[in-house]
């Protein structure tokens, strides 16, 4: 630095809001050193604020510039960290601060908070130190170990040649059958990463990440692990957070958020499952990080590998179009068939006679398992005893004041419960309407599968799996692990019992009603439905006992269940690219629902109108052909006192929308009162 310069720090404004989506320059006293990923006390206006520097630079001596009133402990973050977080915001536009959050260790932001309020009212920031917990150790015997076996498959060694193949810089798609062997692959190939002094992350659904799965890692690495996801306390997550940062372990497996752990020297990532919707952030930025790790892989030059039995229509897409390369692994390691599957229609069921949740051949399968001492997975993917209750008097239905939803009967406590607000209220004696007394609950959810369970079978050992039982910490590990403990016992629960779980002894899986994920009012409700399907179908049969598989159908000549039945996907994803090539839906087109809410209806339709002829007139989006649709009320048109209407915005594939839109909303002033939220490439359109 000279006479004629100054010393400079780029700062981001740690305020959610689009209007600040640039750094802003302020003065480095000359005491104050400071680099990129500090966290700073300055001046906006006539607030103090909290922000982060992003880049330090020297300007000309005579520009008048606030100075940074306090520095506190850091770095959080690299430049390349803030070069993503800046991609991130862009793409799906969301405020810049939001997505540089998406870095920083779990717990700092309250931290950060404090320290501000501190400084507001002494002058001095004093940030609340917090001890970094080392991770609870919940191996139990789920956590068997991963012995390298002694010869991989044709397909194993195919998909490790790809991976390994530095002159091929494209993801790598691993398209094997449940049980062919992908975690072995992924374990080599970080072997390999390692020898070279580089590092991974391995992503894995939340629902699948499970003490088995983590034993599995950590049998093969050791202390070189660190392990990150919700269901660590704070201070949990922040010593793994600390761990890679330091240095001190070479891999991280986790959830979603693991994709920003803060490792240097990355060379692989890993996404299992990839066609998982829990890689999808439901709050903003909405980001997908199956997006995030392609543009963090072209950043930092690391390999993607995207697996799973039943990849997601888009990744196989860029695989049709050479985007991406692909391997497959149509065997199972053991060299085991997959199982037989058979589909029960339940419109015979019922014109026969029969009533039960349990469908005849349903029964008699469960009953042979029990009687050979074997285990079995039933899997029913809705929660609760009751969809609704309903007067049979005057058709009243309780539902949620909140939420434009029936209310859910939950058995054991006896109340209605909102599954959108979790509002509670207790079941009424007598119509609240009408004061009949002929209430009556329709439907079923796990809780009344499980007591229609213990009437067929009595005492034979069953564990229910779902939201309601799995709420303390730990829950699903013990759940688990009493599942194994048992000779013969039954699983059963909703999507979570599908993924993740690699049971020897389990040789049939009973879906009690396919139809509650195949006919959700949403373009993808298909595709999802006979993933989960392919997926629970999977965990029947996977060691040297055959595996049988029946699915509970009022429609059974779905493409979702014929393709099951076949194990070929090609059934299902045929009659699928036809649709969505037809009417411009993924992978043939990009999307972004746009969702306008306010507690003032009227307030929340005219803003969304507003800003739908905005839009119309926005040149980016006639340039690329942009198709918009709405505004609408939503599927659930109400929640948690919130009306809620959106815009669906449809374009060529690859366009990025959330620049577009960008461009519209920083023309338009949004009143008060009214949220908004824009979810490019959404998964869904509730």
């Amino acid at each position: 630095m000279t006479s004629c310069t100054q010393n400079c720090a780029q700062v981001v404004i740690s305020l959610a809001t689009r209007a600040l989506d640039a750094p802003f320059s302020y003065k480095i006293p000359a005491k104050m050193q400071l680099d990129i990923g500090d966290a700073v006390i300055v001046s906006l206006g006539k607030q103090t604020v909290l922000g982060f520097v992003v880049a330090v630079e020297e300007v000309a001596a005579e520009e008048e510039l606030k100075p940074v009133l306090a520095q506190l402990p850091g770095p959080y973050f690299t430049l390349q960290s803030y070069e993503l977080a800046t991609w991130i915001a862009r793409y799906y536009a969301a405020p810049l601060s939001e997505a540089l959050k998406l870095f920083l260790p779990t717990g700092l932001t309250v931290r950060l908070k404090k320290a501000l309020a501190s400084y507001t009212a002494t002058g001095e920031a004093q940030l609340p130190a917090r001890r970094p917990r080392k991770i609870t150790d919940d191996t139990t015997q789920l956590d068997d170990a991963h012995l390298r076996p002694d010869k991989l498959t044709a397909g194993q060694r195919a998909a490790l040649a790809a991976i390994r193949d530095g002159s091929d810089t494209r993801p790598v798609v691993l398209d094997g059958v449940t049980g062919s062997g992908k975690t072995e692959v992924y374990l080599q190939a970080i072997e390999a990463v390692r020898a070279t002094n580089k590092t991974a992350i391995l992503l894995v659904p939340a629902i699948s990440l499970t003490p088995q799965t983590v034993g599995r890692i950590r049998s093969r690495f050791g202390d070189d692990v660190a392990v990150l996801h919700s269901g660590l306390s704070d201070g949990e997550r922040a010593g793994q957070w600390e761990k890679a940062r330091t240095g001190a372990c070479g891999v991280v497996v986790g959830a979603r958020s693991a994709l920003f752990a803060p490792l240097p020297n990355l060379g692989l990532v890993i996404i299992d499952e990839e066609h998982d919707s829990s890689y999808k952030q439901s709050s903003s930025p909405r980001y997908h990080a199956r997006e995030v790790a392609e543009k963090l892989c072209e950043l930092t030059g690391a390999q993607l590998v995207l697996g799973s039995a039943t990849p997601s229509m888009e990744t196989l897409y860029a695989a049709q179009t050479g985007a991406a390369a692909l391997v497959k692994l149509p065997q199972r390691v053991n060299k085991q068939p997959l199982p037989q599957v058979h589909i029960v229609d339940l419109k015979r069921e019922f014109a026969e006679g029969h009533r039960s949740m349990f469908s005849r051949p349903l029964l008699d399968a469960l009953t042979r398992v029990q009687k050979r001492g074997e285990k079995a997975i039933l899997l029913l993917n809705r929660r609760g005893f009751a969809n609704f209750v309903l007067c049979r008097q005057c058709a009243y239905v309780p539902g949620c004041e909140a939420c434009s939803t029936a209310l859910t009967y939950h058995e054991p406590q006896h109340h209605l419960r909102c599954h959108q607000c979790n509002c509670i209220k207790p079941l009424p004696d007598r119509c609240p309407q009408c004061q009949s007394p002929y209430l009556r609950q329709f439907g079923g959810g796990v809780q009344k599968v499980a007591a229609e369970f213990r009437e067929h079978f009595g005492d034979w050992p069953l564990i229910r799996m779902d939201t309601d039982t799995t709420r303390g910490k730990g829950a699903h590990a013990r759940l688990l692990e009493e599942f194994v403990q048992h000779t013969t016992a039954v699983l059963l629960g909703t999507q979570m019992v599908a993924k993740g779980h690699d049971f020897p002894d389990v040789t049939l899986v009973g879906v009690i009603n396919a139809d509650v994920t195949l006919n959700l009012p949403d373009f993808r409700a298909t595709e999802r439905g006979y993933q989960l399907l392919e997926q629970v179908a999977g965990r029947a049969g996977r060691a040297h006992l055959p595996g049988e598989v029946i699915i509970q159908s009022y429609n059974p000549e779905n493409a979702a269940c014929r393709a099951v039945q076949a194990h070929n996907s090609d059934i299902l994803l045929q009659e699928e690219h036809t649709l969505r090539k037809a009417f411009a839906y993924p992978p043939y087109a990009s999307l972004c629902n746009i969702v306008i809410s306010g507690s003032d209806q009227k307030k929340a339709e005219k803003f969304a109108t507003r800003l739908h002829e905005a839009l119309r007139k926005n040149t980016g989006l006639q340039k690329v052909g942009a198709t918009l649709l709405g505004p609408a009320p939503c599927v659930l048109s109400k929640k948690a006192r919130q009306y809620r209407y959106h815009i669906l915005l449809k374009a060529p594939q690859g366009t990025e929308l959330g620049v577009l839109v960008q461009e519209t909303l920083k023309t338009l002033a949004k009143p008060p009162g009214i949220k908004l939220s824009v979810d490019v490439n959404p998964i869904d359109t509730y």
